[in-house]
């Protein structure tokens, strides 16, 4: 759609900078200049492992997407092209919009110490499915969009929800798309990946 992007729907940060983990170079650009968008970039064949100290697990994502940093400290991981839009867009520059697909990771915190279950229960809506998973041996709970709304994309969100032991609170693995199937990408993405032991997560 010909629109410009909503930085603040995108990033969820008005105002925000960025620290890109792909060691990414901040620049000056003229804030009325539009961002080239070479579109989304199908992922590659190749995978590599990311290691996120900080939430205890490492994924295994495909060789050419890229990390993000986000200064409240989630990581997002993004197709190339997508990250050179929005690496575009955090510095300064306008852009038309579109949809893309992400795998977010973020922490959830836990101040009366509930029960995992008890703390997606709470933070979840009436429309999502919550089941038991199993990740790396540890229990979790797969939380899967189930819209009733006819005009929604259903299953274009998903979440894993699991206590790492490493980190307070709850560590969240997300996908979300414009498009449907993201339980069975997180599915994928987490029978790929691991936990971190706990010598190597570190407490924040």
């Amino acid at each position: 759609m010909n629109r410009l992007l909503n930085t603040q729907l995108i990033f969820a940060l008005a105002g925000a900078s960025i620290s890109f983990l792909a060691g990414v170079e901040p620049g000056i650009t003229q804030p009325e200049q539009y961002c080239d968008d070479p579109g989304s970039i199908p992922a590659a064949e190749t995978t590599r492992n990311l290691e996120l100290d900080k939430f205890g697990v490492e994924l295994t994502i495909p060789s050419n997407f890229r990390a993000m940093l986000l200064n409240n400290g989630n990581v997002k991981i993004v197709d190339p092209g997508t990250y050179e839009l929005l690496s575009c867009i955090a510095k300064g520059r306008k852009a038309l919009g579109r949809g893309y697909a992400q795998t977010l990771v973020r922490t959830v915190e836990n101040p009366r110490n509930l029960e995992l279950r008890q703390l997606v229960e709470q933070k979840s809506r009436e429309n999502e499915k919550i089941s038991p998973y199993s990740f790396d041996g540890k229990q979790g709970y797969l939380v899967e969009q189930r819209s009733r709304d006819v005009v929604a994309i259903p299953d274009a969100h998903a979440e894993f929800w699991v206590d790492t032991n490493d980190v307070p609170g709850a560590v969240v693995i997300s996908k979300s798309c414009d498009c449907s199937g993201m339980s069975e990408s997180l599915v994928s993405l987490l029978e790929r990946s691991s936990l971190l032991n706990s010598s190597q997560a570190s407490t924040p």
